[in-house]
């Protein structure tokens, strides 16, 4: 379509002015780690709740779970959307909902829920960006202010609150800079015809077929390659497509993540008591010692991921993506032919503790992730485990691929991929590893907000400095926001 059809047909408000994605994102923890693959900058988040596990009639163990749950959510987007672009920081628009308002119905506790969630959350960089929700008292006083939207989820739009949510969101995506940045018609033109397409994923030979035929590169100011690599990272950072220019990469073109990355992803990411797909009983027939193996010791071979994947095309980008984002990771010395490669997938390990230690750590730090600027302004080399517990950040996306980095430098250190090799020590947020003759232990510390790492050797300083790197190395990878540290705790 002509770059003159198109002003005309938006000239005549033909076209939506605002047009909003939702996605709904899986709630269990086998899905975490794809959350770094599909949450980004250029988005508003919903983070859900339910009032009654605050309230003051709450059981006190299942609020503090519940406040665990939000501190995980708010991190997890903190984490995602943290990144540093144009040179301007800061995260995407949060919007905490409260649900069960019919049954915590009482002005009073909502308020003390309000208050709650600000004594809870204040110091997380996360909580920069929540919405506040303000309404005229009712009361019958002035107006009040709330950290999050209570709504009765049995009325739906009928509920105000639920209207004054959804007109809050449409508020944040008007207010940010990135839907007002001006792109040629042509652009426009070219991703009407990408989604007409009905493909989930497209070369970038084709795409740049297409865009030939819709006009770009005729303007004299770029060669054609040069304006679609610029359209593709302002769609990529818009979300609406997934591109990475990545020489084992650059080829492909994402146009429906959900299509592409996630069905596949979820065949290897999932809960096998629960989840039984045509292609897992396929995949089982087939290998039936790798499948045995895959999901009672979470060691997925090559083989058995491309018959799992046989349907989906792409093999190599996919196993690319998911061994670059943590969801697989290689182990060494396994194996010479290429289909006998074998990966862990760190978020289907099993959840029962280690056994304990043999001897006794010499040295206890703790790993602490957190926005740069927090890191280096809020703690000193010893601190308190409280100050960490409310400003730590640990999704466990960024955990598994440390704990994967940690097990691939072990196997490189050892010689003859030693930690892959004893997968009976490794779970799925805890791992006894080694470092050459450094053996050391790491395990997520949800209650502290942290890493905790016990070294065994007199020496810290080898584990220290390499644990620090593999963290600061998945950071600037996936997070450029967030840094990390080592710390001795003040108070156990």
């Amino acid at each position: 379509m002509p770059d003159d059809v198109m002003i005309l047909k938006h000239l005549k408000g033909e076209g939506d002015s605002l047009r909003l994605s939702i996605w709904d994102l899986g709630g269990q923890k086998e899905f975490y780690p794809l959350h770094l693959l599909v949450l980004s900058r250029l988005a508003v988040y919903i983070v859900c709740f339910d009032m009654r596990l605050l309230s003051s009639s709450a059981d006190p163990e299942e609020r503090e779970k519940a406040i665990q749950f939000l501190r995980f959510w708010l991190n997890s987007v903190f984490s995602s959307s943290s990144s540093i672009e144009e040179g301007k920081g800061g995260g995407a628009p949060i919007v905490l909902v409260g649900t069960h308002k019919d049954q915590v119905a009482s002005v009073e506790e909502q308020e003390a829920i309000s208050a709650l969630l600000y004594r809870e959350f204040k110091d997380s960089p996360a909580f920069a960006t929540v919405q506040q929700f303000r309404e005229r008292d009712p009361s019958g006083g002035g107006r009040r202010t709330l950290w999050f939207f209570p709504v009765d989820n049995t009325k739906g739009l009928q509920d105000a609150v639920v209207v004054a949510m959804m007109k809050m969101i449409v508020e944040c995506v008007e207010g940010e800079e990135y839907i007002k940045r001006r792109v040629p018609f042509s652009w426009l033109d070219v991703l009407d015809t990408l989604k007409s397409c009905g493909k989930p994923a497209i070369s970038r030979q084709d795409l740049e077929a297409i865009a030939a035929d819709k006009g770009l590169g005729r303007t004299g100011r770029m060669v054609l390659e040069e304006e679609v690599e610029l359209m593709l990272a302002h769609l990529s950072g818009l979300g609406i497509i997934i591109y990475n220019s990545e020489a084992s990469l650059r080829n492909l073109v994402i146009l429906s993540p959900v299509k592409f990355l996630v069905d596949p992803f979820s065949l290897i990411v999932c809960d096998f008591t629960l989840h039984k797909e045509l292609q897992h009983k396929t995949a089982s027939s087939f290998f039936p010692h790798d499948w045995s193996r895959f999901i009672s010791k979470g060691v997925l071979s090559r083989r058995l991921l491309k018959k799992l994947w046989e349907d989906f095309g792409y093999f190599e980008e996919l196993e690319h993506l998911a061994a670059n984002h943590g969801i697989i990771v290689p182990l060494t010395g396994v194996g010479r032919a290429e289909d006998h490669v074998e990966y862990i997938v760190p978020s289907i390990l099993s959840k029962d503790p280690l056994p304990p230690l043999v001897r006794a750590p010499r040295f206890v730090g703790y790993l602490v992730i957190a926005a740069t600027e927090t890191l280096e302004r809020s703690l000193g080399s010893v601190v308190a485990v409280e100050a960490v517990r409310r400003i730590g950040i640990f999704p466990l996306g960024l955990i598994s691929m440390l704990i994967g980095k940690a097990v691939a430098l072990g196997q490189l250190s050892s010689g003859v991929g030693q930690a892959g090799a004893d997968v009976s020590n490794l779970r799925a947020e805890e791992a006894h590893l080694s470092f050459g003759a450094h053996e050391f232990r790491v395990s997520l510390a949800p209650g502290q907000g942290c890493i905790k790492v016990d070294i065994c050797v007199a020496n810290p300083r080898e584990v220290v400095s390499s644990l620090s790197r593999l963290c600061r190395e998945v950071l600037e990878e996936h997070a450029p926001g967030l840094g990390g540290g080592f710390f001795v705790p003040a108070d156990g």
